[in-house]
């Protein structure tokens, strides 16, 4: 399918927040004719919106209601606080997604341009690293993927990864004065706590990057009460701060200052990124310990290389550099 702004498939769940966003309320009758499926089908999809956090009240005689509308990340609200030239457009917006990254391949693969945003503000099965799982409910947090098509070798591709982390930092700081750093290879913490993670996929053409997605999931109002399996305790900027903290501004500070290192990229290379990321490390100068599937070492952080690999002083003296697909680190 040719890339469009306004052709997208939609599964039953999101067709319902679609219309009760444009008709509430909307009646279980007017929703069973519009989807062409039946009642009881109509009053699942309904209960399990809501178990997926979405406040959607019966109003007797009236139907169905969407509410907490006014928080929402709609298109024009972003467009309102941008002050980017190509970051942010155009704009997907999903009430309710499987992944944004799976999104946004879909329309890299259609020809969506540099710069485009797919955002959602639930994710049915968001995506971690190691294949973990990105939980979060509706309206509290952000979940989004940009697009890029850098003319970047592929072994270059970490640094999307380092543009989107040392970007989301000074968002993040700018906000709300919170301290962030990033934990190699892809985790935003404050504190000893995961704040954020960043998931950088990639297409490749023969020898160079066709397009990249910089997928993040960042707790802004809400976190998982508990880690997953192997997992790292998590906050929230809500906790963090001690009040609500705007998706909306943070997303806007996000894709001015990742343009603005964009740009840079395009004019110095991209060899400058690798200090901003170390003005931020958490890693750098501390003993650190890589788990591998055979194997583990202890050693001391030096930094990373060219190409993002982990740098490690071992404790016998050899320096060994561990890519990020290998191993996971631990304080």
């Amino acid at each position: 399918m040719p890339f469009s702004e306004k052709t997208r498939a939609t599964q039953p769940q999101e067709h319902i927040l679609n219309l009760l966003l444009s008709r509430s309320p909307v009646s279980g009758n007017t929703l069973s004719q519009e989807l062409r499926i039946s009642l009881q089908a109509i009053q699942q999809y309904i209960r399990q919106l809501r178990n997926e956090g979405f406040a959607i009240p019966s109003l007797k005689g009236r139907g169905y209601r969407l509410e907490g509308l006014e928080k929402m990340l709609f298109p024009i609200r972003i467009r309102e606080e941008l002050r980017s030239l190509y970051f942010g457009q155009p704009i997907f917006h999903f009430l309710r997604v499987d992944s944004t990254n799976t999104q946004a391949r879909k329309w890299a693969n259609a020809g969506a341009p540099e710069g485009a945003l797919v955002i959602s503000e639930f994710q049915e099965k968001g995506k971690g690293r190691l294949n973990r799982v990105w939980q979060s409910p509706p309206g509290k947090n952000l979940l989004f993927s940009l697009i890029l098509r850098p003319d970047w070798p592929p072994q270059k591709a970490f640094y999307g990864t380092v543009l989107a982390a040392v970007s989301l930092c000074r968002a993040i700081q700018e906000v709300t004065g919170i301290p962030t750093g990033i934990k190699w290879p892809n985790d935003l913490y404050t504190g000893n706590k995961k704040l954020a993670g960043i998931l950088t996929e990639f297409s490749m053409d023969r020898d160079r990057l066709e397009y990249m997605i910089i997928g993040i999931g960042l707790n802004c109002n809400w976190a998982p009460p508990e880690p997953p399996p192997d997992g790292q305790p998590a906050t929230c900027l809500l906790h963090e701060s001690g009040h609500e903290v705007s998706r909306l501004q943070i997303l806007s500070r996000f894709l001015n200052y990742g343009e603005s290192l964009y740009q840079r990229t395009r004019e110095e290379g991209i060899d400058f990124l690798k200090e901003e990321w170390n003005q931020y490390s958490l890693v750098n100068g501390r003993k650190v310990h890589l788990i591998g599937s055979q194997e583990n070492w202890t050693g001391m952080a030096q930094g990373i290389d060219e190409n993002g690999g982990l740098v490690l002083l071992l404790e016998d003296g050899r320096r060994k550099t561990f890519l990020t697909g290998d191993v996971h680190l631990r304080f």
